[in-house]
């Protein structure tokens, strides 16, 4: 979820966490001020040198910044980053817990991290915490360096400290939720995790942020990713990476696979099994990837190729339709990676029809509104009933960059509203983005239409919030979605959809 679909989720004790993280001494009473203040400082929100900047914890005491790099990797292994609060402290435990049993595990120690590598880096790792209680920021700073040089993963720093009894607490105590708790305090005033309540508390990276978080943090993959990333590999290519770590190579590829993931073998030391010709083979049936530079870098290249994947299941294997509405917001964006990836598109030119088909999902199953049939091929994307002798026109206009509402399409828009037999009350135009430019252009249209028709921009990401949040504002038995929410002129606001529904959709109301 993003930033927006979230706010409305959140009380104000938490809502002012992330005000604080990014903006001080702003004073409001309401958590409506809040939201507001935090939509319009959202660019802020999602900067990338803010987020780096809140993922130094160096100036944390040790407990906290160990638990703070513990509750995010948790995190960035789900799915929607997202976990229950419930379930987020039991995986913390989980993780703390497996990581102390493979450190003591010599047979597992040896297979992972080379004689050499694991000679020298303890050695220095153990004299640093010879002089007392804690790490200061220059013994971190030393032990990154070197760990960078010997190529290990922070998990294997954890590994190696856990053997010297200093993992996750001395004695390799584990953390009490008391101390999860604390750390969890201390990433929402980071503005790195919200907490939101539904039927039950949730802690969550917005997607916002999390690329650039997991990207900062050297994140890998999620399990079901990697997965996939397993099966695209040959058998001799899973045996190969099983053989290197001396693990069993019997059994059929599906087997390997659940083997790999089993003994916790990571995608980049997975990867570092092959050469850099095979690497680059690899990403030659990547399309889109990098296949160029190091070694490491090509597999940065093919770990962040399947980081793009999403969930191979539809919202609803019922209609085909909803595969194309799970990827409505890629599709306005043109976003031809993360489709072709993910097995939307075949073709670049797909995309349009496809926008077109996911938006005829939103209005007929989401919004349960009959669609009309409309003659000939010069006509908008959509039309529906609004009163016996109105309708409601959209299209939809995908681009790369903001819509900006050029005069082709003025133009267009202008003939789909004239040429139409009943007065068109709104035409309503979907987007993944637009301009002010645009905005000005939708009012024009409306003074030229002759008929006083509305003519509104929305975002995808904002009809899909429509979509999947009318039902909770209707106060009927068996809601009924109305027209009105988008019948205006100009920018259809996330906060202007809200007040709208809030309004529009109540049993009581007649408009």
């Amino acid at each position: 979820m993003y930033l927006q679909d979230i706010l409305p989720k959140m009380s104000k004790l938490y809502l002012g966490r992330i005000v604080d993280s990014f903006l001080k001494d702003v004073h409001m009473d309401t958590e409506e001020e809040m939201r507001e203040v935090i939509l319009k400082n959202i660019d802020e929100f999602q900067n990338k040198e803010r987020v780096k900047r809140y993922l130094d914890f160096s100036n944390e005491q040790r407990d906290v910044t160990l638990l703070n790099e513990m509750i995010l990797m948790a995190l960035m292994e789900k799915e929607g980053y997202l976990l229950s609060e419930s379930d987020l402290y039991k995986e913390v435990e989980g993780m703390e817990r497996e990581i102390v049993k493979q450190g003591l595990d010599d047979d597992y120690i040896n297979r992972f991290i080379e004689n050499d590598a694991q000679r020298i880096y303890s050695s220095v790792l153990d004299e640093a915490w010879k002089k007392d209680e804690s790490l200061n920021a220059h013994e971190i700073n030393i032990l990154n360096v070197l760990r960078n040089e010997l190529d290990l993963t922070k998990r294997e720093h954890y590994l190696l400290e856990s053997r010297i009894g200093r993992f996750p607490q001395k004695g390799n105590v584990l953390h009490t939720h008391q101390q999860i708790g604390r750390s969890l305090i201390n990433l929402q005033t980071r503005g790195l995790i919200l907490r939101f309540r539904e039927d039950t508390s949730y802690y969550i990276i917005p997607k916002d942020i999390a690329r650039i978080l997991r990207y900062e943090m050297g994140g890998e993959l999620r399990n079901e990713v990697y997965a996939t990333l397993l099966a695209d590999l040959t058998v001799t290519q899973l045996k190969e990476i099983l053989n290197h770590l001396d693990f069993n190579i019997s059994g059929v590829k599906e087997e390997l696979v659940k083997r790999i993931i089993a003994y916790n073998i990571l995608p980049s030391t997975a990867l570092k099994v092959f050469s850099s010709k095979e690497l680059t083979d690899i990403l030659r049936n990547l399309e889109g990837t990098k296949i160029s530079g190091t070694k490491k870098e090509k597999i940065q290249n093919i770990i962040d190729y399947y980081e793009t994947l999403s969930t191979p299941m539809s919202s609803d294997p019922t209609d085909e339709r909803a595969r194309l509405y799970d990827f409505y917001e890629s599709l306005a964006a043109r976003d031809y990676k993360s489709l072709r990836i993910n097995k939307i598109i075949e073709k670049d030119i797909q995309v349009d029809n496809y926008f077109e088909e996911a938006t005829r999902y939103i209005f007929e199953l989401k919004l349960g509104v009959d669609i009309m049939e409309m003659e000939g091929t010069r006509h908008a994307d959509g039309k529906v009933q609004f009163s016996p002798s109105e309708v409601i026109l959209w299209d939809n206009k995908s681009t790369e960059e903001p819509y900006t509402f050029p005069e082709k399409d003025f133009k267009q828009f202008l003939r789909y509203i004239r040429s139409e037999k009943m007065r068109v009350t709104l035409f309503l135009v979907v987007v993944q983005d637009y301009t002010k430019e645009a905005i000005a252009q939708s009012q024009k249209l409306k003074a030229f239409s002759e008929e006083d028709t509305d003519v509104a921009l929305i975002k995808a990401a904002d009809l899909a919030y429509v979509a999947e949040q009318w039902k909770n504002y209707s106060d009927q038995k068996e809601p009924k979605f109305n027209l009105q929410v988008f019948n205006m002129t100009g920018e259809l606001t996330r906060n202007i959809l809200l007040s709208r529904m809030d309004w529009a959709l109540k049993g009581n109301q007649k408009v």
